[in-house]
């Protein structure tokens, strides 16, 4: 009879013993951080490295949930499961939260500026940019230089900037932005 009594109860010390289950394969990994875009455009690669195929793209302050880190790259998730990204295109919430507050329009890559010792005066241009920050119109609406060349030369270098998309709630917004050049 003692047998019998021993046998559950090392059965019972035996099944205690057991390292707790796996999680399933296809179970939510836990982020470990939250971070915002902080580019215009932030691609998503399959594997670390900017040879493998582009999964998907985020875009400018969208918030993206941070899987692991690998040197200068962060695993982000995506609707597919996950991708790797530059770790340098992300900003925190502190970075974020003025930008979401009070969008004011900024360049990522500003105009070239055009020379002219001679030049005295003043050029107003007025840009109409997209929602991806793409000067896509140019007026010249104000000129005191006398010299059309260079306010025709600051017109063509600003259609050549390129501002961060402007975001409000959410939403990528155009607007109108107004160049002043002196000289």
């Amino acid at each position: 009879m003692k047998k019998t009594m021993l046998f559950p109860a090392l059965l019972a010390i035996a099944c205690m013993s057991q390292p707790p289950a796996a999680p399933p394969a296809d179970a939510p990994r836990v982020a470990i951080d939250i971070q915002y875009v902080g580019v215009p455009s932030m691609n998503v690669y399959a594997n670390p490295s900017e040879t493998a195929p582009v999964i998907t793209t985020y875009g400018y302050t969208e918030s993206v949930s941070i899987l692991a880190r690998q040197g200068n790259w962060v695993e982000v998730r995506t609707v597919q499961g996950s991708g790797w990204a530059h770790a340098a295109d992300l900003i925190g919430a502190r970075e974020v939260q003025p930008l979401l507050a009070t969008p004011a329009p900024r360049f990522l890559t500003p105009p070239v500026g055009i020379p002219d010792p001679r030049a005295r005066g003043e050029i107003i241009i007025e840009a109409k940019v997209n929602t991806d920050g793409d000067v896509v119109a140019t007026t010249i609406v104000k000129n005191t230089t006398r010299s059309t060349r260079l306010a025709d030369a600051n017109a063509a270098a600003l259609k050549q900037a390129k501002f961060y998309p402007m975001v409000q709630k959410g939403q990528r917004l155009t607007f109108t932005y107004s160049y002043g050049v002196t000289y």
